[in-house]
C-alpha cells in the first residue's frame, strides 16, 4: 500500500540516533535488531569529539568515564583516537571503526553564524525563559484536563493540578536557567505520575523515558538519555519521535531549518541549538498531545505489550523497542493528531499542523525582529586607554561574552533582556500549547491565574539560588565561537581589559 510505502520513508528520515528503536539499532552497532537479540552483545560505544581519551592499563578512560577493555565490543570513533589505543583495542578483539560524518537529530551548521549570535545573546540575557516555562506548564495541565475523561475517580484530578501548580510557584518569575529547568522537570515528573496511574491496570509503567541504572552506573558515553527501559517508555519515545519528526517537516518545508526540533533545551552534541540552555522546547505541545493519543490507544487496547521486543544490552541489561506494526499504529496516531482540530488562545484551527504552521512562523519573525535590534543598538563601554566611551553594537559584544567584565556583560544581559521583552510584546508572541477544546483552555488559564497569585511567595527565589550557588557565566555555541576566531572585522580587544 502506498501508505506503507510513506511510513517507510517516514522512518527511514528520523534523526536522533539516540532514541533505540528498529532502524536506529543499526546505527549503533552495525548489526541488525534480530542479530543483537541472538548474540546478547553489548551495544557499541561512541568517541564524539571533544572527550579526552586515556588507556590506564587494562582500562580505558573516555571523558570521565571508565571501562574495562575485556568490556568493549564495539567503539565508533568520531575524534580519531591515538593508533596505540586503537591497536590495543582491536588486539582484545573489539571491532572498531573510524566515523568521519557526525550524525544525529540535528545536522552541524544548520544555522547561520550571524543568527546563531542573536541566538546566543537571547539565551545569556534569559530572555525567554519564564515564556517558555508558563507554556510547558500549560502542555502540562492541557494534556491531564484532556486525560481527565480516562480517570475512574475524579477526586485525584486536583492533587495532581496541585503538584503541578507547586512546581510552576518554583520557577515562576525566575530568570535562572537552573531553576526553570528544575520546575519543568518536576511538572513533567507529576505528568508520568498521572499517566502511570491510568496505565498501570494494562501492565506498562513510564520509568521517565530514562534507563536510570545504565546511565547511574555510566555504562556509555553520549546522548542516550531517552532509551527504552520499559515496554511503556519504548512506546512513548517513540510516539514522540514521530511527532517531533512532523516539526523537522514543517520546518524542512518552510525552509527555516535552523531552528531545529528542540529548540534551545536539548542537549545533542552535534548540535549548535544544543547550547541555548533555555527551557524552550517548540515541540513540547506536540509530545504533550502525542502523549495524549498514545494513553488513549493504550486505554482502548489499540496498542498492547505485543507491539514491544525486548532486547539485552550492557550485560545482560534489557531495552525495549516497538515493532514494525507497533510503529504503524504509532504513525497513523501521529497523523489523527495533526489532522484534528484545536485550539489555541481562543482560535479554532481546522488542524493541529496548521496551528504548528503558524507558530513557526511567528517565531521566526520573533527571533528576526530580535536580531534586527541586536544589529541596530548599541552600548556604550569605557576605554580604559583614551578614558571615554566607545558605543558597540550589541550583537559584537556578545561574540566578546566570555571575556567581557562583570559589569560589561550584567549591561549587555540586561539590554539584551529588555529587548526580548519588548519584542515578545510588541508581537504578541505566546508558544503554542495544545488545546482539545475550549473548556481546557479556559481551565489552564483560571489554574496559570490562581497559581501567580501566590507568586509573592517566591520572589526571592532566584536571589537565593544565585547567593547559594553563585553566577555561572554562560558558554557561547560552537557556531559563534567559530565566527569569532574567523570574523576579519577587527578584534574589541580593549573590552576584555578591566
Amino acid at each position: 500500500m502506498n501508505e506503507k510505502n510513506n511510513l517507510k520513508q517516514y522512518i527511514r528520515c528520523v534523526k536522533d540516533c539516540s532514541h533505540i528503536f528498529y532502524d536506529q539499532i543499526y546505527q549503533l552497532t552495525g548489526l541488525e535488531a534480530e542479530e543483537i537479540e541472538q548474540a546478547k552483545t553489548n551495544l557499541g560505544i561512541p568517541i564524539y569529539q571533544g572527550y579526552d581519551v586515556r588507556l590506564i592499563d587494562d582500562d580505558l578512560f573516555i571523558g570521565d568515564v571508565k571501562y574495562k577493555l575485556k568490556d568493549i565490543k564495539y567503539i565508533f570513533d568520531y575524534t580519531g583516537i591515538q593508533e596505540e589505543i586503537k591497536q590495543r583495542l582491536l588486539d582484545n578483539g573489539c571491532y572498531y571503526e573510524r566515523k568521519t560524518n557526525l550524525s544525529g537529530w540535528f545536522k552541524v551548521e544548520r544555522i547561520e553564524p550571524k543568527r546563531a549570535v542573536y541566538v546566543d545573546a537571547i539565551r545569556l540575557s534569559n530572555g525567554f525563559n519564564n515564556l517558555y516555562l508558563k507554556s510547558a506548564i500549560k502542555s502540562d495541565l492541557s494534556t491531564i484536563f484532556a486525560l481527565q475523561g480516562m480517570i475512574s475517580d475524579q477526586r485525584m484530578l486536583k492533587k495532581y493540578v496541585d503538584k503541578i501548580g507547586d512546581a510552576y510557584l518554583h520557577g515562576f518569575h525566575s530568570h535562572a536557567n537552573k531553576l526553570c529547568n528544575s520546575a519543568e522537570g518536576i511538572a513533567a515528573n507529576v505528568l508520568w505520575e498521572f499517566t502511570n496511574k491510568l496505565i498501570s491496570p494494562y501492565d506498562f509503567k513510564i520509568s521517565y523515558r530514562i534507563s536510570d541504572r545504565l546511565i547511574r552506573l555510566k555504562r556509555m558515553v553520549g546522548n542516550y538519555n531517552s532509551m527504552a527501559g520499559t515496554p511503556a517508555d519504548a512506546l512513548f519515545n517513540t510516539s514522540y519521535q514521530f511527532n517531533e519528526e512532523e516539526m523537522w517537516k514543517l520546518l524542512e518545508e518552510k525552509d527555516i531549518n535552523y531552528l531545529g526540533v528542540g529548540g534551545f533545551s536539548h542537549f545533542s552534541i552535534n548540535s549548535d541549538l544544543s547550547w541555548m540552555g533555555l527551557p524552550l522546547d517548540l515541540s513540547d505541545s506536540l509530545k504533550k498531545a502525542g502523549h495524549y493519543k498514545l494513553v488513549d490507544a493504550i486505554l482502548a487496547e489499540e496498542i498492547t505489550h505485543d507491539d514491544i521486543k525486548r532486547l539485552t544490552a550492557f550485560k545482560g541489561e534489557r531495552i525495549y523497542t516497538v515493532t514494525r506494526y507497533g510503529c504503524e499504529i504509532l504513525y497513523e496516531k501521529k497523523e489523527e493528531l495533526f489532522e484534528s482540530p484545536c485550539i489555541y488562545r481562543g482560535k479554532q484551527y481546522s488542524s493541529f499542523r496548521d496551528a504548528c504552521k503558524e507558530e513557526i512562523d511567528k517565531f521566526d519573525l520573533l527571533l528576526t525582529n530580535i536580531g534586527d535590534r541586536l544589529e541596530e543598538e548599541h552600548l556604550p563601554i569605557k576605554n580604559p586607554d583614551f578614558g571615554n566611551n566607545l558605543a558597540v553594537k550589541l550583537w559584537r559584544l556578545v561574540l566578546e561574552w566570555e571575556y567581557l567584565p562583570a559589569k560589561v556583560r550584567k549591561d549587555l544581559g540586561e539590554h539584551a533582556f529588555q529587548i526580548c521583552q519588548e519584542e515578545i510584546q510588541k508581537l504578541d508572541f505566546q508558544p503554542l500549547v495544545w488545546m482539545r477544546s475550549k473548556h481546557i483552555e479556559q481551565r489552564v488559564n483560571q489554574e496559570i491565574a490562581n497559581f501567580e497569585e501566590l507568586a509573592f511567595l517566591f520572589s526571592d527565589r532566584e536571589e537565593e539560588h544565585h547567593q547559594k550557588h553563585g553566577e555561572k557565566i554562560g558558554q557561547l555555541s560552537p557556531i559563534t565561537q567559530e565566527f569569532r576566531e574567523t570574523l576579519l572585522e577587527l578584534p574589541v580587544s580593549w573590552i576584555n581589559l578591566e
